[in-house]
Parts: C-alpha cells; sequence; structure tokens
C-alpha cells in the first residue's frame, strides 16, 4: 500500500501541508473583507459597485456562503483597491474601522437647518446669505458626512436632517455667517 503524495508546500520542518477546513477558510475570507470594507466606510452595495458584482454577492463571499470564484474575488480585491495577495496573506492584519460619527462643520450645519425648512437652493441660498453653488456644495458634503448621499436625490435631504437631529449635530446656540 503507498501513501497518495501531498502536493504543495509543506510547512517549515517538513511533513505534510496543513489542510483548511474549507468552510473556516472562507468564514476567514469573507472576515477580511467585511473589515477592510468597513475599514473604509463602505456599505456591501458600495462596494459591489465598485467591483462589478452585486451587494448580494458581497454579503455572501462576507458571510462565506459562497465558494468565492478567483476572478470574482479578485474583483473585490480591486474595489478594495489591494491585491489578492495582501488580502490572503499570513501577515493581513484587519484595519481600523472608519470612523463614522464626524461631525457637521457649523456651516453646514447652518444649511442643512435652513434647508430643513423648504425651498429650492436658491431659497435656501437667500436664507443663508450665500449663492446657490455653495449651498448644493456644502449640502452635498453634509449627505456625504451623515452617510445618506446613496439615498435617492428626493429622500436625501429629509434624512440628512433626520439623522443630523438624531446625533445631536445642530448647535442652535451657534449662528455662522461666513462661507
Amino acid at each position: 500500500m503507498t501513501i497518495p503524495a501531498q502536493v504543495g508546500p509543506s510547512p517549515v520542518g517538513g511533513g505534510p501541508a496543513v489542510h483548511m477546513d474549507r468552510e473556516e477558510f472562507l468564514a476567514d475570507i469573507g472576515d477580511r473583507i467585511r473589515a477592510e470594507r468597513r475599514a473604509r466606510g463602505w456599505t456591501q452595495t458600495q462596494l459591489g459597485q465598485r467591483s462589478g458584482l452585486s451587494r448580494k454577492v458581497i454579503e455572501y463571499m462576507e458571510y462565506g456562503k459562497t465558494t468565492l470564484p478567483l476572478l470574482g474575488l479578485a474583483d473585490v480585491c480591486a474595489g478594495l483597491g489591494m491585491t489578492l495577495s495582501a488580502l490572503l496573506s499570513e501577515e493581513w492584519v484587519m484595519p481600523a474601522p472608519a470612523h463614522r460619527e464626524r461631525a457637521l462643520t457649523p456651516r453646514q450645519a447652518q444649511i442643512l437647518r435652513a434647508a430643513a425648512a423648504g425651498g429650492t437652493l436658491l431659497q435656501v441660498a437667500a436664507r443663508v446669505g450665500t449663492s446657490r453653488e455653495v449651498v448644493a456644495a456644502r449640502l452635498s458634503e453634509a449627505y456625504r458626512v451623515l452617510g445618506v448621499s446613496d439615498r435617492p436625490r428626493n429622500e436625501r435631504r429629509a434624512a440628512a436632517v433626520q439623522v443630523a437631529e438624531a446625533r445631536g449635530l445642530f448647535d442652535d446656540t451657534r449662528e455662522v455667517n461666513a462661507a
């Protein structure tokens, strides 16, 4: 009786190659993808868009529910801006998560508060004494900070106001007049 030959590298010191449990391997890769995505402050949908994959595929990968097709995994790595070898490396270290509780600048808060009262960008600009372009730019920044920039355009303003109020980001004691 002959013993089947081991294929692949042997661990230091010789002997047969270590066999990793497939489910554990998939879960580990999924954990790494999730950690990298969260470190960038992205949703599964955003990573999917950057990778050319659906949110559901990203979800399945993160939870180890799929045997990761090599090209799909390469696409995810490209979307994360990292190499496949970096993600799979033994030296990989979990990145720190993105800081999600950024505050609005006083000017962003003032403009968002004025926009909450309703009206067009031109009307909001007149209320805060600046141009429509400045209002549009400050609202766009506020939407990104508050994590609502991916919402449909007709829902963004209300969602931003709701998030800002929930986080206590409107400080009514401060009036800001500078652009």
